[in-house]
């Protein structure tokens, strides 16, 4: 997360969804699959906090600046749904 979501993502990826969609296609289907695990767990545990700024940033090291912790939340949502959307590329009609 940390190579991405730094604060030079708009320099080296025009914008956060530019960064966001290089993100989710990057890496083998293994390495996407455990970060939707750890992104599952993560919302499981600490996702259903009001604020999940602070966390973002110290568990993930996400260094991007929120004004609004609902901007944080659909960070967070359009990365789980690109990593789903981008498995499921990858891996269909493959045994």
């Amino acid at each position: 997360m940390l190579c991405h979501f730094n604060e030079d993502y708009d320099l080296l990826y025009g914008s956060l969804q530019g960064a966001i969609s290089r993100a989710v296609r990057e890496g083998s289907v293994d390495q996407r699959r455990a970060l939707l695990r750890k992104w599952r767990d993560w919302n499981n545990s600490v996702g259903a906090a009001d604020d999940i700024r602070p966390v973002l940033y110290n568990g993930f090291s996400v260094a991007v600046f929120f004004k609004q912790s609902s901007d944080a939340r659909g960070f967070m949502n359009g990365i789980y749904d690109g990593l789903l959307d981008s498995v499921k590329a990858d891996t269909q009609g493959k045994v």
